[in-house]
């Protein structure tokens, strides 16, 4: 594991140091972390956390929570906002999260492949007449093969593609963007949807012990920001909990 990786769990640990050389050491092997999974000394140092926790939400704040003159300007570049696990989630345990991965949602591309037919349809009857007397206009002409351009092209994207995994969750965090955040990390976390008539452009915002702040695109993934909220927030909180039990 990296250096990065231990220092999220000796940062909130009672058995911490400084030293001069090695920088943040255990006090009981005067010596950097070295372990795998998790620390089996691992004592948590609950009034640090929640210090960490206060500045990461702080950072959070000033970055991307509008203030009251710039939302009377104009000037705030979406709504953010702090969820709470929904009572209505459908991931009932954090086993239920684990192995499932999100990909570009294809019901946009099949949305748009009805509508073309609708429109071709559409077009096809109104113009029934000239078609049938092979006088059709050059506009409509182009219309008709701009059309069936469009539609094997939405056809491919929406039942023949093979889209790219953009997020997978594990048992050990979330994989995104060629990086690993670990469920020990997160400490805030937020919902950033942009001020704009298209509803699915949103990110989720986390806070991180020692990696500062992610932005996590959800835009046009077949996940809403509440229900991904509520898989980073089940396994956040129950590694909270392990992480407690076993300073106790």
């Amino acid at each position: 594991m990296n250096r990065e990786f231990h220092l999220s769990y000796c940062k909130v640990c009672n058995n911490r140091k400084k030293d001069f050389r090695k920088g943040l050491i255990c006090a009981l092997t005067n010596d950097r972390a070295d372990f795998s999974d998790h620390c089996p000394t691992f004592n948590l140092d609950t009034s640090e956390l929640e210090k960490i926790r206060n500045e990461i939400k702080a950072q959070i704040d000033d970055k991307y929570v509008a203030t009251s003159i710039e939302n009377a300007l104009g000037l705030n570049n979406g709504i953010f906002t702090r969820p709470g696990t929904s009572r209505n989630t459908k991931y009932k345990s954090v086993e239920k999260t684990h192995n499932l991965t999100f990909k570009n949602n294809v019901a946009y591309d099949k949305a748009v492949l009805v509508l073309t037919l609708c429109a071709l349809l559409y077009i096809f009857f109104i113009n029934y007449d000239a078609i049938a007397n092979s006088n059709l206009d050059d506009g409509v002409l182009v219309g008709f093969a701009v059309l069936l351009v469009i539609i094997p092209v939405f056809m491919y994207r929406a039942f023949f593609m093979k889209h790219k995994i953009k997020i997978r969750i594990t048992k050990a965090g979330i994989e995104y963007d060629g990086k690993q955040i670990n469920w020990h990390e997160i400490i805030d976390l937020g919902i950033l949807k942009a001020k704009s008539a298209r509803v699915n452009e949103h990110k989720i915002i986390v806070g991180t012990i020692t990696r500062g702040i992610f932005e996590i695109d959800l835009t046009s993934l077949n996940v809403s920001p509440e229900e991904f909220a509520d898989i980073v927030l089940i396994n956040a909180e129950n590694e909270i909990k392990y992480l407690f039990s076993q300073s106790t």
